[in-house]
């Protein structure tokens, strides 16, 4: 297989957060990050994402079929099959346990691992056929979160800062998938029947092309902004968290303006292509504060890997994808394309 799709399978423009957020979580535990546990925390994010996206591509193939953002990649062009994309998530499975075992075999680490896993299989299983969508989202939200609060338990033990990261992490996946993810996808889900935050919220494509959230659905993206914002500063305030130093705080109140009037921007943009950007610009933004509030816990190499590892991906995006403008709020017909990339 080529490696742009290799890439596209493995989604690797997302890979830097999943790998980013075990990074931060082991930067919460008692005991300091070293570089001898980097490897394993590494194969531990890798695996826990191809575990959670091999497994909902597979679940949604039908709906990505007919999405013209996923006609370039292995499942959809038939490159690499269901059954198989499906084996190589399953075998996460063992492989994530046999490395918790390895490094802690605590009871304590089995119970998180089980929640990591079974969280993320339901969101993958159910997340646009619930009744409920934010529900699942939620869901997923608590997948995600343990998977930063298993690296601080394999690293030493939890701390207040490891159950801030987690509750961070939660509102971060909420408004990735239920705001940005479902707005992007809302045309084609709709033509599926799918059930996701965006179509539950009534949110309509206006006549600019851009997704109309509506006010209900609005002020559920600025409450979980107000999660991201305020959380951390809560925390310091009430002296659950060692108070940063001043320039720290400004920088995370500046970042938090910022990803905010992005937010805003994004949700009132009559162009669908710029409420895409500003939305990718927001999910860049809106973790700056937890990187300067757990930077001093990390070593130096260890935030620069972090940060990099999180931009990074990013900015592969329309190399791997090849996006265009227009195809981000079209269906075509449910065919495979040619094999011609």
């Amino acid at each position: 297989m080529r490696p742009i799709l290799l890439a596209r399978l493995i989604r690797a423009d997302t890979l830097g957060a999943s790998i980013t957020m075990v990074l931060l979580g082991a930067a919460t535990a008692t005991r300091p990050l070293t570089a001898g546990s980097l490897p394993t925390l590494f194969v531990l994010a890798v695996s826990f994402h191809l575990y959670a996206y091999l497994l909902n591509d597979v679940v949604d193939l039908p709906i990505d079929m007919t999405d013209p953002r996923r006609e370039g990649t292995p499942l959809v062009r038939g490159v690499v099959s269901p059954r198989t994309a499906l084996t190589v998530a399953l075998l996460q499975i063992p492989l994530m346990a046999g490395l918790v075992v390895l490094i802690d075999p605590k009871p304590g680490n089995a119970v998180v691992l089980v929640v990591l896993v079974g969280a993320v299989t339901i969101y993958d299983l159910w997340g646009k056929r619930c009744t409920v969508p934010p529900l699942t989202d939620l869901i997923q939200g608590v997948a995600w979160g343990s998977l930063g609060w298993l690296a601080a338990e394999l690293i030493g033990d939890v701390t207040v800062r490891t159950q801030v990261l987690a509750v961070y992490f939660l509102a971060f996946i909420l408004l990735a998938n239920g705001v940005h993810g479902s707005i992007r996808d809302l045309d084609n889900d709709r033509w599926h029947g799918a059930r996701t935050t965006a179509t539950w919220f009534g949110a309509r494509v206006g006549p600019g092309g851009a997704v109309v959230l509506g006010g209900e659905y609005l002020v559920y993206a600025l409450v979980l902004q107000a999660v991201t914002v305020g959380l951390p500063f809560v925390s310091i305030v009430a002296g659950r968290i060692e108070k940063p130093g001043l320039a720290a705080v400004v920088a995370m109140a500046g970042s938090n303006l910022i990803s905010t009037v992005l937010l805003v921007r994004a949700a009132v943009a009559r162009d669908r292509h710029r409420q895409l950007v500003l939305g990718a610009w927001h999910l860049i933004l809106v973790l700056a504060p937890i990187f300067v509030l757990l930077g001093p816990e990390l070593p130096g190499w260890a935030l620069i890997t972090a940060v990099a590892l999180y931009v990074g991906p990013f900015a592969t995006y329309r190399w791997v994808f090849r996006p265009r403008p227009e195809a981000h709020w079209t269906v075509r017909s449910a065919t495979r394309p040619v094999d011609g990339d």
